[in-house]
């Protein structure tokens, strides 16, 4: 699954969460290269936004647009 990201932001909400050394490694890796792709700086919110908006479309039966 690619995620894909547009140049404008949304207002969002502030959650936080704690993960392991691994994941969040795995998870440097995923900002650093959606942050090239899309030439400005992705953040964790934004790929756990769409993370979680994918498993529910999926979860749920609906298509989601990201």
């Amino acid at each position: 699954m690619k995620l894909t990201f547009k140049q404008a932001k949304r207002n969002t909400q502030i959650i936080s969460f704690r993960v392991d050394p691994s994941t969040n490694q795995n998870l440097t890796a995923l900002r650093t290269k959606y942050s090239d792709e899309t030439k400005r700086r992705v953040t964790t919110g934004e790929i756990v936004k769409q993370l979680i908006n994918r498993h529910w479309a999926e979860v749920l039966g609906n298509d989601y647009e990201g």
